[in-house]
C-alpha cells in the first residue's frame, strides 16, 4: 500500500504549515525548482568541460543537449556525478586535463529507459519505495561489457572509500524483511509528512547497507555528499521498524536534498569562519552550523508529526517511539560538564542563536533569506526557539568587499564567449565566462541589467531598466539596482566598462 492510499488523516495545526514551510521556498525547499537549477548547472557545466577536452568533446555536448528527462537520470547517477563535481572542481583550479565524466558516460548516453547506468548494474533490480520515487536499492554489481566494468569498479572505489573500508567493504546484499520495512519507513515518512517527507525521498538515489565500526562507534547512517553522490547508506538494524527507518531516511535525505540545492547558491560570504559548539570539541565552520540545523528542524517537525499521529498510523506502523535523548557530549566540554545540550530541541535553539548573532555581512542575500526561514519553520513545532531577524531591522553590512568603480561614461559590455544557461520560470540566468569557468547565478534584476550592457553608458542603462522594470528613470530605486547589479556584474567579470 503507497503513501496516498493509507487511510491517515493529513496532518493539521501548526504541524502541516511547517511541513508544507519546509517545500515552499524556491531556493532551498521547493525539490522541483531545486532540480530544475541543478539540471540548468548540469548542461552548463558539460558545455564548460566539452570546451577544454577535445578528446570527450562530442560526447559533452551530445549530453549537454539531450533532453531533461534524459539528462537527469545520469545527473543523479552517483558515478557519473561524483565524475562530474570531479571534472568542475579540476577545471576551475586549470587541473582538468581529461574528462573523467566523459570517459565514464561512454557506453551510457543511448540508454532510454529512466534507469541510470549504476542502477542496470544490480541484479536483481529493486526500487527501494516504489510509488514515492525512482531510488534503487544497492546490490553487489553484476556488470556486463567493458563499459560497465568501468562503472561498477568507480561504483566499489566509491563505496569503499565513503565508508572508509579497504578492497574487502562489499555492499550488505539486505533481506527481504530489511527491504520491507525500508519501503514501510519512507510510506510512513511520506505519510507523516506529505510535503517536507515525500520531497526529502526525491532527493535519494541510491539506497545501500553497510556495516562498518569507527572510533565513533558503529555506523547508523550516513549520506554520500561529494564522494557518493545522491546515496544514503544504512546499516540493516536501522529497519527494524518503520519509525527508525523513517527518521533515519528523514535525517540523509534532508543532506541530499540541502546538497544539492547549495549547488546552486552560496548562503556564506567567508567558508572559514567558525562557531564554537558546547557540546563538541573544536568548532564548526557556518555552513555545517547552517546544515546541522537544517536537519533539526526537519526533525524536530518529523518528532511533532510523529506525537500528532492519529490511530489510522499507529495502527499501520505500530506505535512511535519515545524521542530519545542525543548522544552524550564530547567528554570535557561545556556541555559534558553543565548537562545542557543532549537534546534536539535545546541544540536547534543554541545553532539557531549562533546563526543569528551573526554579522549582517557573514551571509549572502540567500544566506539571510536561508535563516528567516528556518528559523520561522522551527518556532511552528518550538515556541521557545528564537524568532527570525525581521528583514526590516537589518542593518547596512558594516564592512563591504571592495566594489569596482562604475563611471558614468564609458561603454557598458557584456564579456564573451560565455556559456548560459536560461531559467525563465524561476527568474534566473546561470552564466559562465569561458576564461575562468566559473558559474554566476543571476536573479532576475541582474540578469535584465546583464542583458542591457550592450555598449550603453550607465545613463543610457538607467534608461532601458527602467523603462523593463516598469519604474520612474529617476527613482532612487532604479539607481539602486542598477548600480548594484553592474557591480556585481563587474566583480563577477561577466561585463567590461571601456573607459
Amino acid at each position: 500500500m503507497s503513501a496516498s492510499s493509507s487511510a491517515a488523516e493529513p496532518v493539521t495545526g501548526r504541524v502541516a504549515q511547517a511541513d508544507a514551510l519546509l517545500c515552499a521556498d524556491r531556493q532551498f525547499g521547493d525539490s522541483a525548482a531545486i532540480g530544475e537549477r541543478n539540471l540548468a548547472r548540469f548542461r552548463l557545466g558539460l558545455t564548460m568541460l566539452a570546451r577544454h577536452d577535445d578528446e570527450a568533446a562530442d560526447v559533452l555536448r551530445a549530453t549537454a543537449g539531450a533532453s531533461d528527462d534524459h539528462l537527469r537520470p545520469l545527473l543523479y547517477d552517483p558515478v557519473l556525478r561524483n565524475c562530474f563535481e570531479v571534472d568542475l572542481a579540476r577545471l576551475e583550479s586549470g587541473e582538468l586535463g581529461h574528462s573523467s565524466f566523459g570517459a565514464h558516460v561512454v557506453g551510457h548516453t543511448d540508454a532510454p529507459s529512466s534507469m541510470g547506468p549504476c542502477e542496470a548494474l544490480t541484479r536483481p533490480h529493486g526500487l527501494a519505495w516504489p510509488g514515492l520515487g525512482d531510488a534503487w536499492v544497492l546490490t553487489e554489481p553484476a556488470p556486463h561489457g567493458d563499459a560497465q566494468e568501468m562503472l561498477a569498479d568507480r561504483l566499489m572505489e566509491l563505496y569503499r572509500d565513503a565508508l572508509g573500508g579497504g578492497p574487502a567493504t562489499r555492499p550488505v546484499d539486505p533481506t527481504d524483511d530489511v527491504r520491507a520495512v525500508l519501503r514501510e519507513g519512507a510510506e510512513l515518512l511520506a505519510t507523516l509528512l506529505p510535503a517536507a517527507g515525500a520531497g526529502v525521498l526525491e532527493h535519494v538515489t541510491m539506497v545501500g547497507f553497510a556495516h562498518r565500526e569507527s572510533e565513533e562507534g558503529p555506523l547508523q547512517s550516513m549520506s554520500g555528499g561529494d564522494p557518493l553522490p545522491s546515496t544514503v547508506l544504512l546499516a540493516p538494524e536501522r529497519c527494524t521498524s518503520p519509525w527508525l527507518a523513517a527518521e533515519s531516511l528523514l535525517h540523509e535525505g534532508a543532506h541530499l536534498k540541502l546538497f544539492d540545492a547549495l549547488r546552486t547558491g552560496s548562503v556564506v560570504r567567508n567558508a572559514t569562519e567558525r562557531v564554537p559548539i558546547p557540546w563538541r570539541i573544536g568548532s564548526w565552520t557556518v555552513i555545517r552550523v547552517f546544515v546541522a540545523l537544517h536537519f533539526y528542524v526537519h526533525l524536530l517537525v518529523f518528532r511533532a508529526a510523529a506525537t500528532a499521529a492519529d490511530d489510522a498510523v499507529r495502527r499501520r506502523f505500530g506505535t512511535p517511539p519515545p524521542a530519545e535523548d542525543l548522544d552524550e557530549p564530547s567528554p570535557g566540554t561545556p556541555a559534558a560538564l553543565n548537562g545542557r545540550y543532549r537534546t534536539s530541541a535545546e541544540r536547534a535553539r543554541y545553532l539557531a542563536e549562533c546563526v543569528l548573532s551573526l554579522p549582517e555581512e557573514a551571509l549572502t542575500e540567500n544566506g539571510h533569506r536561508f535563516a528567516r526561514w528556518l528559523l520561522t519553520a522551527l518556532r511552528l513545532v518550538d515556541d521557545d526557539a528564537p524568532p527570525p531577524r525581521d528583514p526590516a531591522s537589518a542593518t547596512a553590512p558594516r564592512t563591504r568587499p571592495e566594489q569596482p568603480r562604475v563611471l558614468p561614461d564609458g561603454a557598458l559590455q557584456r564579456i564573451a564567449p560565455v556559456d548560459a544557461c536560461a531559467l525563465p520560470g524561476l527568474g534566473q540566468l546561470v552564466v559562465s565566462p569561458a576564461r575562468t569557468s566559473r558559474m554566476h547565478w543571476l536573479n532576475a534584476r541582474s540578469w535584465t541589467v546583464y542583458s542591457l550592457c550592450d555598449g550603453r553608458d550607465l545613463d543610457a542603462l538607467h534608461t532601458a531598466y527602467a523603462r523593463a522594470a516598469g519604474l520612474p528613470a529617476d527613482s532612487q530605486e532604479v539607481g539602486r539596482q542598477v548600480s548594484d547589479s553592474v557591480r556585481s556584474l563587474v566583480t563577477a567579470g561577466l561585463v567590461a566598462q571601456d573607459t
